[in-house]
């Protein structure tokens, strides 16, 4: 079976990348206004939105990591021309994404006792507890949203998050200007404001991404709303199986930099607070790679259902050496615009000069956390759900969280420490998941790709 060129692999997966990079950049994007916004409102309230955030990723993450086996799996049919099974598989993930946001909804308003266990600034908690509890209401509208977008990115319909995404971020500006400094007759809600905006925003993207499923020249000849399915346990069962591992596997790696988040605010509140904009850069930026890394997904998956074992290699590989030409980039812009970059964030010196000085450790972890996502993606491709899963609790817990805890606390480095350990859990993440792809793609007779 012939290979697929090497120039045709690469502008493949730009081409199905780019506008998955834009949608994840543009959620960043969000995040990113509510920092500068929050920013504005002080350190207080800027910390508060930077540990309810960290609280609120882990939890809803695991939701996205679940859903996000939905792409390998309809991208293979796709690739097998199996297309009248896409349609009855899709409304069973619906399914389980109703039950996925009830619970989060339930589990993100029970999340106010871990501020006390990580000894959070008590004058950070009320309005930390207050953000979480408005954001909540998000949790069910984005789950939906959630597995609409990877019925898009299975069938290689990309640009339709892409476009939801930019009508996002275009209404958390005004809505979190409204409601975070009190205008146009509402109270100043402060942090509460900015949850309230998001959970907002969300249902809105959900709705919006109801009807493009419906109406889009391409999904919609699928019809998923033809008729209500009723609930298939045995078939909801074994998806939740096969999602279960990249859920683990991402609430093991956003875990992590969630209970980094919440040591960082054990220490002072101009700490907290730098930790938040040096790790909401670093977040805006692994955007790329995390864009590229579903690309690789989808393409590896579509080979898989092409059974073409040379492509299977190739879509994951060039993928990933792509991925590290974007972080060198990424790297260098990082160490050369540091003052710049967090001046936009805060005026506040002493915040300011521990960001700056935090941001050089997020440019050298740049090149290990992209390949690691990357070389994620290409075995999500091949469903190796449980190696990814394995690699990531030990990498980032074994290893990264161990290091943080020792040379924060027991060595006395502070935020710097725990940079250090994101560092070496990262690197770690990066050399297992590559290896084991090169392993399960090994050829006895590899044919040169021209």
């Amino acid at each position: 079976m012939e290979p697929m060129p090497f120039k045709r692999h690469i502008t493949q997966t730009i081409k199905l990348s780019l506008p998955l990079i834009i949608s994840q950049i543009t959620v960043v994007a969000m995040t990113f206004v509510d920092t500068v916004m929050a920013g504005r409102l002080g350190s207080v309230t800027l910390a508060a939105v930077a540990v309810g955030s960290s609280l609120w990723a882990t939890a809803i993450l695991f939701v996205f990591g679940i859903l996000m086996a939905i792409p390998s799996v309809i991208s293979a049919m796709d690739g097998a021309d199996e297309h009248d099974q896409i349609a009855p598989f899709f409304r069973q993930t619906l399914w389980l994404a109703l039950i996925l946001g009830l619970l989060f909804t339930a589990v993100i308003r029970m999340m106010d006792p871990l501020f006390a266990l990580f000894n959070t600034q008590a004058e950070v908690i009320p309005e930390a507890t207050a953000y979480l509890h408005a954001l909540s209401w998000g949790a069910l509208p984005l789950s939906f949203f959630v597995a609409f977008r990877y019925l898009a990115d299975g069938l290689s319909v990309t640009k339709t998050t892409m476009y939801v995404s930019f009508l996002g971020l275009l209404l958390n500006i005004p809505l979190n200007y409204i409601l975070m400094f009190g205008k146009l007759g509402f109270p100043q809600l402060g942090a509460q404001g900015c949850g309230y905006a998001t959970a907002t925003v969300l249902f809105i993207q959900m709705v919006s991404y109801t009807v493009i499923t419906h109406k889009h020249k391409i999904i919609g000849r699928y019809r998923v709303f033809a008729q209500l399915d009723r609930p298939h346990w045995g078939e909801i069962w074994g998806f939740f199986k096969l999602g279960f591992p990249i859920g683990m596997s991402m609430f093991a790696e956003v875990g992590f930099f969630s209970i980094i988040t919440l040591l960082a605010s054990s220490l002072a509140t101009e700490v907290v607070a730098a930790h938040q904009i040096a790790l909401n850069f670093a977040s805006l930026l692994f955007m790329v790679p995390l864009g590229l890394s579903m690309g690789i997904t989808i393409r590896v998956g579509n080979a898989v259902g092409r059974k073409n074992p040379y492509d299977i290699k190739n879509a994951g590989f060039f993928g990933i050496s792509l991925v590290l030409l974007t972080q060198v980039f990424a790297a260098t812009v990082t160490v050369l615009f540091a003052p710049q970059i967090v001046a936009l964030y805060t005026r506040d010196v002493a915040v300011a000069t521990i960001a700056i000085n935090l941001l050089f450790y997020a440019a050298v972890f740049q090149l290990s956390d992209g390949i690691q996502v990357a070389s994620a993606g290409a075995l999500r491709g091949i469903k190796d759900m449980n190696f990814i899963m394995l690699s990531n609790i030990f990498s980032f817990w074994f290893l990264g969280f161990v290091v943080s805890w020792y040379l924060c606390f027991e060595r006395g480095m502070g935020a710097p420490g725990l940079w250090i350990g994101i560092i070496v859990g990262l690197t770690a993440a990066a050399v297992l998941n590559t290896v084991r792809f090169r392993f399960k793609t090994a050829l006895k007779n590899p044919q040169p790709v021209t």
